[in-house]
């Protein structure tokens, strides 16, 4: 606690990416993800795989951009580098070591929804929520990957106005995903999407809930499905483990 503290502190980062828990969060996946290794290989492996697949159409310079790419656990981005492809990486924020391994990547720390800013201004100030203005690309390309990123593009937002007082309801989680989609779907190129679907809960390794991850939203049955142990027993609750069904769409 004390690391990821100290870490939180000299971490350059804009003031309401700090107070709504980005940081933190980011910092907090980065020892959970070793923390976890074993039961999140299968995962990982599956995604940098399906991405490597997505690209044998793509030609040498082909230009991929990668929408919560994280710490790049889940991008097999040695082989993307290798293979000649130009790659940014989309997040809220990056930390410092994974830049300083790839300075080749055009990392960029954007918040896709547009609305995390302004949320956290009008909470602070007072007044409504303008969302900032749709991301328009000076070249559109080749390949947008949205990746295990759609289910939680909401939650720090609802939860950050929750603790301030604000109830932003069911309707607003909805709509932060289903304008994702529609923003994917109208971008005129490949596109890759994963994500959780469902969280199974066991108990002492019997499932005891299983909860869907996303709402009713613009999507098909996804074209492929398989399981991610996202948190073991003991890592959330010393008697609860939780398992992700994870879903792949070619938009």
């Amino acid at each position: 606690m004390i690391v990821e503290a100290l870490q939180h502190f000299f971490t350059p980062a804009p003031e309401h990416i700090k107070k709504m828990g980005y940081l933190q969060e980011t910092i907090a996946i980065e020892r959970r993800a070793k923390r976890c290794y074993a039961q999140w290989q299968p995962h990982l492996d599956k995604c940098k795989l399906l991405i490597l697949k997505a690209t044998l159409q793509l030609k040498s310079r082909s230009e991929i951009l990668i929408l919560g790419s994280g710490g790049l656990h889940d991008v097999p981005m040695d082989q993307l580098l290798k293979n000649d492809f130009i790659v940014s990486c989309v997040d809220i924020v990056h930390l410092p070591k994974i830049k300083k391994i790839y300075p080749k990547v055009n990392f960029i720390e954007k918040d896709v929804t547009g609305l995390i800013k302004p949320l956290y201004l009008s909470l602070k100030n007072g007044g409504r929520v303008l969302a900032d203005p749709e991301w328009e690309f000076i070249r559109k390309p080749d390949l947008i990957i949205s990746l295990n990123l759609l289910s939680q593009l909401s939650m720090k937002m609802v939860a950050y106005a929750e603790r301030n007082g604000r109830e932003l309801g069911l309707l607003f989680h909805k709509n932060v995903l289903k304008d994702h989609i529609n923003w994917l779907l109208k971008q005129n190129t490949n596109i890759l999407l994963i994500s959780d679907i469902e969280r199974d809960y066991f108990h002492n390794d019997m499932l005891i809930e299983t909860v869907g991850s996303l709402p009713k939203l613009p999507l098909k049955n996804p074209e492929e499905t398989w399981y991610w142990d996202i948190a073991p027993k003991g890592e959330a609750d010393k008697d609860i483990s939780i398992r992700h069904k994870v879903g792949i769409w070619k938009l």
